[in-house]
């Protein structure tokens, strides 16, 4: 994964758990993975991807042919043989999401975009066949290219997202080292579904104090006051995969 900092790390996680990427009171961003048999070891990869926006969801999941299945406020969407694309205007009582699925985009083939007016995620698939550093096939699996457009007005938590913290905070630590290792505790992000945080990681992870159950603090550091005006600029683009930066040009 790539962060807010352009920081690349792995993230290996366990086979068929569930895990927060970001998340703030009316989105957030969830994977599920599965399993990457490599040359030399096992690893882990993207099967599914939630997306909730206020009381709107959306799940893109590899089915048992590999192809992407969309689900849209759990009903799953199809489309007719002639179609290419589907888009879905969702208006609220404040704000709005737009939902665009396509079946061939330039350069990136099947791909699932969603837009709010905080986060812009382009999800798309990594076609089975495709071989590791040691010529081993490897399964179908998910990425996503995605940016938050514009400052949160709540805490952003998550793998990806506790590190907005520590992006803006008037005291700046510094960056961590590019090591490409995930400097947490694994647990503390998982999830029971795709939108149902555990409520033991939960319990135990807030009632530390902004520690983690293992002890260790979370990326922000402590950093929990929301920064109303932090000097970065946006959009700040973060990742799933090792894949060109490919953002919506005009985000709704």
């Amino acid at each position: 994964m790539t962060d807010f900092e352009g920081r690349s790390f792995e993230f290996v996680g366990e086979v068929g758990k569930y895990y927060d990427v970001i998340s703030e009171e009316q989105h957030q961003v969830t994977m599920k993975l599965k399993l990457g048999q490599m040359w030399d070891h096992n690893g882990t990869y993207m099967e599914g991807i939630g997306f909730r926006y206020q009381d709107h969801t959306v799940i893109v999941e590899l089915g048992e042919d590999d192809n992407i299945q969309v689900f849209l406020d759990d009903v799953q969407l199809h489309m007719e043989r002639r179609e290419n694309e589907q888009e879905h205007i969702l208006p609220l009582e404040f704000g709005e999401m737009m939902l665009l699925w396509q079946r061939h985009c330039p350069a990136l083939g099947q791909v699932v975009e969603i837009n709010t007016d905080l986060l812009s995620l382009v999800v798309f698939q990594t076609p089975a066949g495709t071989r590791d550093e040691g010529g081993v096939l490897q399964p179908a699996y998910l990425n996503f290219d995605a940016a938050l457009l514009e400052p949160p007005a709540h805490e952003l938590k998550g793998l990806v997202g506790e590190g907005y913290g520590r992006l803006v905070s008037p005291k700046k630590a510094p960056a961590l080292e590019n090591d490409f290792e995930f400097h947490g505790n694994r647990a503390d992000y998982v999830v029971d579904g795709y939108f149902t945080r555990s409520q033991d990681a939960f319990r135990l992870a807030h009632a530390a104090g902004g520690r983690s159950a293992a002890g260790n603090f979370y990326a922000y550091a402590g950093n929990r006051k929301l920064i109303e005006q932090p000097n970065v600029s946006f959009p700040l683009s973060f990742r799933g995969g090792k894949v060109p930066s490919r953002l919506p040009t005009t985000p709704v």
